[in-house]
This record gives structure tokens, sequence and C-alpha cells, in this order.
């Protein structure tokens, strides 16, 4: 059986290995979600993507008027992040603003998780510490 230190050593090797063994940890890219342009009220099945260097996550609204029609999600240079673009979209003029944000899984629904491997170690990690209290 592991004593306390051996344990903590144990816990602490893997959770180094998550972190590390992570895509884009040690380069520049980051792991976004993916989402064609899609209806604003429909959902759809994210896909990862990777970021080419110096990109960042993004989600793009798309409104007609005061209606919100259309949402993307991907990756996106970041000039593009910070002023909103209005394309012609079956007829029509939709204005498309995009949120912007440079973590992994950032465009995430805000109810997700951003990365479930590493919530898992530290929700195993948290267990094991209140156990030994």
């Amino acid at each position: 059986m592991l004593s306390k230190a051996g344990l903590l050593q144990c816990i602490s090797c893997l959770v180094f290995l998550v972190v590390c063994l992570q895509p884009g940890v040690f380069c520049e890219t980051l792991v976004c979600y993916f989402c064609p342009l899609t209806s604003y009220n429909r959902t759809c099945k994210h896909v990862l993507s990777e970021c080419a260097p110096r990109e960042l996550c993004f989600t793009a609204r798309g409104r007609y008027g005061q209606a919100t029609l259309l949402f993307s999600k991907g990756c996106v240079s970041p000039s593009n992040c910070a002023r909103p673009t209005t394309s012609v979209y079956r007829g029509n003029n939709v204005t498309f603003t995009y949120s912007c944000c440079g973590s992994r899984y950032c465009n995430s629904c805000p109810h997700i998780a951003r990365d479930p491997a590493l919530l898992a170690v530290t929700a195993i990690a948290v267990s094991v510490f209140a156990g030994w209290t």
C-alpha cells in the first residue's frame, strides 16, 4: 500500500502528464469548437478544430435588424474580432459580431466544462485529499 507521500507523488505525476499530453500545451495553437453557419434556433454538433498559429477562438452572431438569426464558431484572426462585418445571406444584409477568446475550448457553451480530462483529474484529487482530512 502507498504512503500518503507516495500517493501524493503519483497524483502529482498524473496531473502533470494529463496537462502535458494535451494537444497545444507546448505549441502556439488553440483548440476551439467549430460549428458552421447555423440558424440561431438550431443546435449544431460541435467539432474540435485546431487553429492556425496566432488565431483565436470565436463565436459569431448574425443579426438582421434586432433579431439574431445565425451563429457560428471556430478560429479567426484577431483583427476580425474587434469589428462587425456585414454579409448578404439569402438576400438579406446580416451583421455579424464576433466574441473572441484565447484559451482552449473557450468558445463552448458556458455551462460545459472547458476540459473534461482536467476536470476529472481535479475531481479525483479533491476527493482523495478530502478523505485525508
